[in-house]
């Protein structure tokens, strides 16, 4: 299974010092949403909690409750510790999440597995967990929690996104875009009848232009939320086209789709071949829920698209975006997995 951003896309703890500041701390660090349930009154042992710290106060000031509300409200648990055994509210939060019936694991430095970090992920791929509790004990207790937290979190979340693969349908590859292809990019993106018909794409587009759009997709972090392909002939390997995912968002497992096919190999049916891939990659793979797309209005050819890979249209979005000075409507549509899966008599 391709792995984006590891899974998760939100990291939630109860706001004390030692282990839930760690990962309070690893999220903001990286860009990764965070949130989660802390005591009436922000209460933790050094103070009141820090505002630039997001999370709720739960009714009550006892820590129990936002141990527990914590636990139900997140996918999955794990509970990090440096000595071997669990005392006191780490104790609780493991009893808890058996009693809710949710996936917990438990990382302790001095009887850890020999790779910590991959034992994470594993955990967090078995178990498809995309909204991460994080627990342990506070820093009165552990003193070193705090650094082994963030050393396990920034080996197994932190690292650079591992590269989109290399994607094939009847007739196109869909692979990484390279700087190799800016030559080409630019050449078949440049056309006015492109520029023309796609929301944010300029005319206009020089090849240095295409080489540092390029250079943003091959240099993308772990936190990225935009995934490119290169659309390729399978006859001649020659570059006809994009089609890629943006704003993907992990937490709510949704993402936008966007293409453009250039003009000298329009009629083809490579929109549609490459799109409906794509969604295929979306739904397969990357576990997502939701595909979205938009078109111009007055671009009906690229609606025609959509609906053939089984988009349906959920509304009209008026004077959305601005082209050449004029604002146009813009068509919005959308696939589920689930209509996915009944479109191509899938069953899970």
């Amino acid at each position: 299974m391709f792995n984006l951003m590891s899974l998760v896309g939100k990291i939630v703890s109860g706001g004390q010092t030692g282990a839930d500041r760690a990962a309070l701390d690893f999220a903001i660090e990286h860009g990764i949403p965070h949130g989660g349930w802390c005591p009436r009154g922000r209460k933790a042992e050094d103070g009141s909690l820090d505002q630039r710290y997001q999370l709720q106060e739960t009714p009550s000031g006892d820590y129990a409750q936002r141990t527990e509300w914590n636990v139900r409200d997140s996918d999955g648990t794990v509970v990090f510790s440096i000595a071997p055994v669990l005392t006191g509210g780490s104790k609780k939060t493991v009893f808890l999440a058996h009693k809710l019936g949710k996936p917990v694991f438990h990382i302790s430095r001095d009887c850890a597995p020999a790779s910590p970090d991959k034992a994470l992920l594993r955990f967090i791929q078995n178990h498809s967990i995309k909204v991460l509790n994080v627990a342990g004990p506070r820093a009165s207790k552990e003193s070193e929690v705090y650094g082994f937290v963030k050393e396990v979190l920034d080996k197994s979340l932190g690292s650079p996104m591992i590269p989109p693969p290399k994607l094939e349908s009847e007739r196109l590859v869909l692979r990484p875009l390279n700087l190799d292809d800016a030559v080409v990019v630019a050449r078949l993106a440049g056309s006015r009848e492109i520029a023309d018909m796609t929301i944010t794409i300029p005319h206009p587009y020089s090849e240095e232009q295409a080489r540092a759009w390029i250079a943003t997709q091959t240099n993308r972090s772990g936190t990225a939320k935009e995934m490119v392909f290169s659309v390729a002939a399978k006859e001649d390997s020659q570059l006809v086209g994009t089609v890629g995912l943006r704003e993907i968002d992990v937490e709510h497992s949704q993402a936008e789709m966007g293409y453009w096919i250039g003009v000298p190999t329009w009629g083809r049916g490579y929109a549609t071949e490459a799109a409906r891939r794509l969604v295929r990659f979306a739904f397969e793979d990357l576990k997502l829920n939701r595909v979205y797309a938009h078109h111009m209005v007055r671009n009906p050819a690229s609606g025609r698209v959509l609906e053939k890979v089984g988009m349906k249209r959920e509304g009209l979005l008026r004077q959305r975006v601005r082209k050449s000075g004029v604002f146009e409507d813009v068509v919005l549509l959308a696939i589920l997995h689930d209509d996915w899966k009944q479109m191509n008599g899938r069953t899970a």
